[in-house]
């Protein structure tokens, strides 16, 4: 396979359907790549063919010019796909294997990502902790809108459904479980206050809730 659809930002207000390079499991260089990052071996990743995906309010800051994108970013973190190749060290997900894809991308093993911080994972944008794919400074990860897309850390950070045919006909509310779901359950637990006090009584610090992440929902 050589060619693969997607949709690119071009300039503010303006995106476009474009061919790409199909993915192969090593990053390669491209718009908003770190250039550390280029040649990047991922026999830890997989390929997936993209189901469903959704489309992100964040994606809207850099079509809007927001940000310092360049011009042939590819978009999308919302995505859920099914396996069509795997890397030499993938072992629990299997072609064929329907996943859904947390819009962070972390490597399970650093101090970060044990600790359950796996939004500012370590080791996988060299320019400062966290990633995620298509997004402007996040280390260059190819989006998801595409016909393909590649995921490294499979075995970590991939969520196998374990009946294909069952999710599939919950499909459109399944996708949002990369994204949307964690992000509304996070800012709903954030929000949450403290019952009123009586007057003249002293506040009891109250503890934050740790950092959420998809990977904690598995």
């Amino acid at each position: 396979m050589t060619g693969n659809r997607a949709v690119a930002c071009i300039e503010p207000g303006k995106v476009e359907v474009q061919t790409i390079d199909h993915p192969e499991l090593v990053l390669k260089d491209g718009p908003g790549v770190n250039p550390a990052n280029v040649g990047r071996t991922c026999e830890h990743g997989v390929i997936l063919e993209v189901v469903s995906t959704d489309i992100c309010g964040s994606g809207q800051h850099m079509v809007r010019g927001r940000t310092t994108a360049p011009a042939g970013l590819v978009l999308g973190h919302e995505i859920t796909g099914e396996v069509v190749e795997t890397g030499r060290e993938v072992e629990f997900i299997k072609v064929g294997d329907l996943c859904s894809v947390p819009f962070t991308i972390a490597c399970g093993r650093c101090r970060m990502c044990e600790e359950g911080h796996t939004g500012v994972c370590l080791n996988v944008n060299p320019d400062r902790p966290g990633s995620a794919y298509g997004y402007v400074d996040m280390g260059g990860w190819v989006g998801g809108q595409a016909e393909c897309v590649m995921v490294p850390y499979a075995d970590w950070n991939l969520l196998k459904f374990p009946d294909r045919d069952q999710a599939m006909e919950k499909i459109r509310d399944l996708t949002m479980r990369s994204d949307i779901f964690p992000a509304c359950r996070t800012s709903a637990r954030r929000s949450t206050r403290p019952a009123s006090r009586p007057a003249g009584t002293a506040r009891t610090p109250r503890r934050r809730p740790p950092r959420c992440s998809t990977r904690s929902w598995r």
